[in-house]
């Protein structure tokens, strides 16, 4: 392992790799308590939370990379052939994630029953993936698109950087429950993600370089993303000794959704008094975020 890295890299970070002198760029992730608290706690069949972190991997690999303050959003749209409609993910450049899907449980059963473990395209049932860039209120998004195909969402990302940003991009995904000694099966994840960078007069042709590192790359398995005692360092080392690999500092993620009672207060009081009436149910306004699945209730006495 290079002397560069200097930062030992654990569980719920990411960081930038070299990998071949700077012919190959990319970043590794690992997450644990991140990932279980972001999809866990029975929230979801083990098909969808398993597809849902997938694109909490993605949001938090590609939001760590960016050089600006904001958000990205990783989107998943299926069509009726599938049992998940919608999946979102979402990163700010700060690390913090959060995500959410939504599935039709009888299509879900009926994926199951035909094939106990379904690809992302047949759980989707085809469908749109996108990553949308969000640099703020007085900035315009960007969006990218591409269509779903592939057994993971890594693939998904895959299309879209050859077709939306023209970079050759390999990524490989794990999303797993992994049993903790003396306590309940976690959730669990791990990726990364490999890129050729452009050759210029400084670097040359490097094809070789990045031929080697796309064999070496799909020699990597879920096992391995997984092992919680296997240490990030490690697993690069163990892949990319060869060709010579630096990591950079890693950067924390965290599971933090943005959603709070202040902002709800807020815009609830937006609305007149016989907009407020109508949305009480038994004495209260109640409502659920989607991406937490926190609870907010509101008596009469809170909105005056």
């Amino acid at each position: 392992m290079n002397a560069e890295m200097k930062s030992e890299m654990g569980d719920d970070q990411t960081a930038a790799v070299q990998i071949g002198g700077d012919a190959v760029r990319g970043r590794i992730i690992r997450l644990g308590e991140v990932l279980d608290k972001a999809v866990g706690h029975d929230r979801y069949p083990e098909p969808v939370a398993r597809l849902l972190g997938e694109a909490v991997l993605i949001s938090a690999l590609v939001a760590r990379s960016l050089k600006f303050k904001g958000r990205l959003f990783v989107q998943a749209h299926g069509t009726n052939d599938g049992a998940i409609s919608m999946l979102i993910a979402e990163c700010t450049t700060d690390g913090d994630v959060r995500g959410y899907a939504r599935f039709d449980p009888p299509s879900l059963e009926r994926i199951l029953a035909q094939n106990p473990n379904p690809d992302a395209t047949t759980l989707m049932g085809g469908g749109t993936f996108a990553m949308t860039i969000d640099q703020g209120a007085d900035m315009d998004r960007y969006q990218g698109l591409s269509a779903i195909e592939g057994a993971s969402l890594g693939d998904c990302a895959e299309h879209y950087f050859r077709q939306s940003e023209q970079i050759p991009t390999r990524v490989r995904l794990a999303v797993g429950q992994v049993q903790v000694p003396g306590g309940a099966a976690q959730w669990r994840g791990g990726g990364l993600m490999v890129q050729r960078i452009a050759a210029d007069a400084a670097r040359g042709d490097e094809e070789e370089s990045w031929d080697m590192a796309k064999a070496v790359f799909a020699t990597l398995t879920d096992a391995e993303m997984l092992d919680p005692d296997l240490a990030s360092d490690t697993l690069l080392y163990r892949l990319f000794h060869e060709q010579g690999v630096t990591r950079m500092d890693p950067q924390d993620i965290f599971a933090k959704c943005s959603c709070s009672r202040e902002r709800l207060y807020d815009t609830i009081k937006t609305f007149d008094a016989a907009a407020i009436e109508e949305m009480m149910d038994d004495g209260r306004i109640t409502a659920n975020c989607e991406y937490c699945g926190t609870d907010y209730v509101f008596v009469p006495e809170d909105l005056v």
